[in-house]
């Protein structure tokens, strides 16, 4: 007999409801649940496609593995490989100290609730600083900008509530990515988007690509990627020559107002015009609907982020949105409080904290936390330094850092400098394939879950929580039971906490503390996660659809008398840059610029492997605009190589009348970590053969340039086997 169960997808932040059919144990279709969703019934390509992911679509893993002597795998039960890794782990804690030991956090562990809360208490229990993430590839220039400005404890504007919203280098209703930096909703969000339509909200697009959002644009500034540092510099310009900006809050709330004007004195609409070959009257509508907007609200997906002097055009795009007023007032509405956690909302600035000046530092270059993060481009220099303090034993949650962080020669290089490797997967990925263990673990819908990643980022009050939909196989364990078990054998006593981005987990006054030889029950620990929560856990358990919950309205409360934060505009190392960026001269010699962009049916390195990718995509393509084919003799399917200053890539020509001309555009984590020169045979190729992790990369967080590369293009003649 077969049944349908109630649970949520956990691919990204939507957390999409949904029923999955079940028949003899295994799940054989879903479908979205619009029974309690604050989007309705909605479930994107990857929601419908994590049938195929979890039945085996990218060759799952159902046991783990341990390297060889001879470089080969061979199957190892789970719990003797953690007895092996944790005397391993024990042995170099105690010869070398904490900082010897790293974790790194995929895309894969963010929405794994319990596994991520039992990695970030292993980590504290060990007091290593070595903590690196996925949130450091694509997007790390944004938390720099909050070390440098401050920011608004009030919060943005949400979407739901704008009059005006511009987004730069994002495609939410590909990625389903938003809050806290985009523009978006991540559920469903053509409806949020045509919803805004339809209140009057006007929308500014910034990408070089006309993309599938671009169609609810009210004005679409299409530029030459690597000049949003010129291009946001010319708004904020222009929206301080004509007086469009918020005087009474920049008045209240900033500093370096004069420091920015001087700062941005070269960077007229002229300027960024030229360089970014976009017309001087959509820079100065853009900044006058934003300067003349109510509740105005601007921010950026991974594009600028990943691009030419990403630090400084994060900033400048953070800049506008202050001198917008970008931010909730005292009195405004608080859509979403929370439902697991409460949180209170103040009218006042934090100022900038700097983070990456002080101890701990990294041992290879002098720069330090973000946001209680290392800057995962620097892994490799971690291992390899000539440190006592150097990394020795690195776990990967749920990722493929390998791959991420770009230049994969010199990546690799450093990452067999390793005495300990050990990769969290349900599949083999690049780093796994260089690992001393992979250990297969449960995927998403093998495991109990509850909603905390959400909890502050639906559109309104809402709480969810699911037991596994089915079992998961005899050989494989659940990301949590790795971290407990492994501290378990090195004898390093663990609490369970709730933690959040801004938290530093030791200072968390609450918690279990768990036992080293009772293993937890995991529907304890959702339990223990919702004692907080305004609808108690019985009744989140009792509703598996989920509970809208009624939350009494709150309001933005006024900051406390006597607050002196403030918001530092333009610091003098912002100033810096700024003048670096308005004197240098073009880079010459190559004909287009790669840029990154992101499909609707994978997520990073995740469903490459499912029928409807490979189907779509047997590469990843690189997308040109016809006339640049033309211009090049090339057609569609044509084999190409793809040159910058540090490597080469062969792939597949596909024009696109959306792109610009002058522009490639590629998806990222495809085909081997380095090609074979025959993508088709390779599945793809890899753009980080493209990048450096020496050179033309960013202060403070070393962010390699992944979009808006210099490259050339050539035709190859090369036949391909069917």
């Amino acid at each position: 007999m077969g049944e349908t169960v109630k649970t949520f997808c956990r691919n990204c932040s939507a957390l999409c409801s949904m029923e999955i059919d079940v028949e003899e144990g295994r799940m054989v279709r879903a479908r979205p649940d619009g029974t309690a969703s604050p989007y309705g019934a909605y479930l994107c390509p990857k929601g419908l496609a994590a049938i195929d992911f979890h039945n085996g679509a990218e060759n799952r893993l159902l046991q783990s593995l341990k390297k060889q002597p001879d470089g080969a795998f061979a199957p190892i039960d789970a719990e003797a490989a953690l007895d092996e890794i944790g005397a391993r782990l024990k042995a170099v804690y105690e010869e070398h100290g904490p900082r010897a030991i790293a974790v790194y956090h995929g895309t894969g562990a963010y929405r794994c609730v319990l596994g991520n809360l039992m990695e970030r208490a292993w980590v504290a229990a060990l007091d290593t600083p070595n903590f690196f993430s996925s949130m450091t590839v694509d997007q790390s220039a944004k938390w720099v900008t909050m070390a440098r400005m401050g920011v608004m404890a009030s919060g943005r504007h949400n979407f739901r509530d704008a009059d005006c919203a511009l987004l730069a280098g994002g495609n939410p209703l590909v990625t389903h990515q938003g809050a806290p930096f985009a523009v978006a909703e991540v559920g469903a969000p053509a409806r949020a988007f045509a919803a805004a339509k339809e209140r009057g909200c006007k929308i500014i697009i910034v990408d070089p690509r006309r993309t599938e959002t671009a169609r609810f644009a009210d004005l679409f500034i299409q530029p030459l990627p690597g000049h949003d540092a010129e291009l946001f510099g010319a708004i904020a310009h222009v929206m301080l020559r004509e007086g469009w900006y918020k005087r009474d809050f920049v008045e209240r709330f900033c500093i370096q107002l004069d420091e920015l004007r001087a700062a941005l004195a070269p960077f007229t609409p002229e300027l960024a015009a030229a360089r970014a070959q976009v017309p001087i009257e959509q820079i100065e509508l853009a900044a006058r609907w934003l300067g003349e907007a109510e509740r105005p609200l601007a921010g950026s997906g991974t594009g600028p982020s990943m691009s030419t002097h990403s630090n400084t055009a994060d900033h400048m795009i953070e800049v506008v949105n202050v001198l917008a007023g970008g931010y909730r007032k005292a009195g405004d509405r608080i859509r979403n409080p929370g439902v697991l956690k409460v949180k209170d909302a103040y009218e006042m600035a934090v100022s900038p904290t700097r983070s990456f000046e002080h101890e701990p530092k990294c041992v290879s270059e002098d720069t330090g936390l973000l946001v209680g993060e290392f800057p995962t481009a620097l892994i490799p220099g971690e291992i390899a330094a000539d440190s006592p303090d150097r990394i020795r034993a690195l776990i990967c949650f749920g990722g493929d850092p390998l791959m991420a962080v770009g230049d994969p020669t010199v990546a690799r290089a450093g990452f067999e400098k390793l005495d300990l490797l050990v990769s969290l997967d349900s599949r083999i990925n690049a780093t796994g394939e260089l690992a001393d263990y992979v250990i297969a673990t449960s995927q998403p819908f093998e495991r109990h879950e509850i909603s905390v990643p959400g909890d502050g980022s639906y559109p309104e009050p809402f709480v969810q929580y699911t037991a596994p939909v089915v079992a998961k196989p005899e050989g494989v364990i659940d990301d949590w039971e790795f971290f407990w078990g492994v501290s378990a054998r090195m004898g390093v006593p663990l609490t369970f906490k709730y933690w959040n981005y801004g938290l530093r987990f030791q200072d968390i006054p609450e918690g279990i503390e768990l036992s080293l030889t009772e293993k937890p029950d995991p529907e304890d620990l959702c339990r223990y996660l919702a004692k907080d929560s305004l609808v108690p856990f019985d009744e989140i358990k009792a509703n598996p659809s989920g509970v809208r919950a009624e939350v009494p309205p709150r309001v933005v409360q006024p900051g406390p008398a006597g607050a002196t934060g403030r918001l530092a505009l333009c610091p003098p190392d912002v100033a810096a840059e700024l003048a670096t960026i308005a004197a240098e001269p073009a880079e010459a010699g190559y004909g287009y610029r790669l840029t990154c962009r992101r499909i609707l049916h994978a997520l990073n390195g995740a469903f490459r492997g499912s029928k409807e990718v490979r189907r779509r995509f047997p590469v990843n393509y690189a997308h040109m605009n016809p006339e640049d084919m033309a211009a090049e003799g090339l057609a569609d399917g044509d084999t190409i190589e793809i040159a910058s200053e540090f490597g080469a890539i062969r792939t597949l020509a596909k024009g696109e009348d959306r792109l610009r001309r002058g522009v490639i555009s590629m998806t990222h984590m495809f085909g081997p970590l380095l090609g074979s020169g025959d993508p088709v045979a390779d599945g793809g190729a890899n753009v980080g053969q493209l990048t450096s992790l020496k050179h033309h990369v960013e202060p403070i967080n070393f962010m390699p340039r992944f979009s808006a590369v210099p490259v050339n293009v050539k035709k190859v003649n090369q036949l391909h086997m069917a």
